[in-house]
């Protein structure tokens, strides 16, 4: 339980740094998603070593290393020492450690595409709006998870939720606000910034605040559909359960640095 939350923590923490490095780098989407996937890639690769060594020292069982606590008593394993592939031989256990079982195969490749998706997004709308407004809308996946969850594994829904989509369409509307509410604060302060050293201020602010507008509207979008995405991202996970999770972030980086980015690349 610790080293869930310790690991929940760290993941959320990492991911509000990544945000701002994104949002901060001067550089094309599809050029930081390759450069991302390539470095996850060598980290992948360097972390499925790891695991292979560890899998090594327990006797190649299929069954977890022992670990032991300060007090001789045998404690939980690891992370590490849970990734799977000790089965077989060598290159069977470095297959099922990078690639998985082939029975899933199929959901380890959908969920790579959901996850490039979700990136592509993500980032798309770190430079079209503010950070922290991007952020906030992407933190409402988790409704669209529940949903998904309810839709593909006929998971149970509390009584609350309702309440609680309410709450979150709420929140949303207040955040982006539709042309339909007011002018953002941000948006028109925006805009009365960029026509003050204009000649003619009143044709200057409206062409500024319909494109600042334009590019939030696109921004939110972009950050709505990473939601989204990002919500159905835990319902392939449940279905790849089988597959270490080496195999699931080794799949999602090979095809998104080899594949998907490269072809979007050439589109673009």
């Amino acid at each position: 339980h610790v080293e869930g939350v310790a690991l929940i923590t760290s993941a959320a923490l990492l991911f509000g740094i990544l945000a701002a490095v994104v949002k901060s780098v001067a550089l094309p989407t599809l050029l930081k998603m390759q450069i991302r996937s390539l470095l996850e890639w060598l980290i992948c690769l360097a972390a499925a070593a790891f695991c292979r060594e560890t899998r090594r020292r327990g006797g190649d069982t299929g069954a977890a290393m022992r670990v032991y606590d300060n007090s001789g008593a045998e404690a939980p394993p690891s992370t590490f020492a849970k990734c799977g592939g000790g089965e077989g031989g060598e290159r069977e256990a470095w297959a099922k450690l990078l690639f998985g079982p082939r029975e899933l195969s199929g959901w380890l490749v959908l969920r790579a595409f959901l996850y490039w998706v979700f990136l592509c997004c993500w980032w798309l709308a770190l430079e079209a709006m503010p950070l922290g407004d991007a952020t906030t809308i992407v933190y409402i996946a988790p409704v669209f998870t529940a949903l998904f969850a309810r839709l593909f594994l006929a998971e149970r829904m509390h009584a609350s939720f309702a309440l609680v989509v309410l709450i979150d369409a709420a929140g949303l509307l207040l955040l982006t606000r539709p042309s339909f509410l007011p002018c953002p604060p941000r948006i028109c302060a925006a805009a009365s910034d960029a026509a003050a050293t204009a000649s003619a201020p009143s044709a200057a602010t409206a062409t500024a605040t319909a494109a600042a507008a334009t590019e939030y509207a696109y921004g939110a979008g972009a950050a709505l559909v990473a939601a989204v995405v990002a919500g159905l991202l835990p319902v392939c996970t449940n279905k790849s359960g089988g597959a270490p999770w080496t195999a699931v972030n080794h799949v999602s980086c090979v095809l998104s640095a080899f594949v998907f980015t490269p072809l979007a690349l050439v589109g673009w």
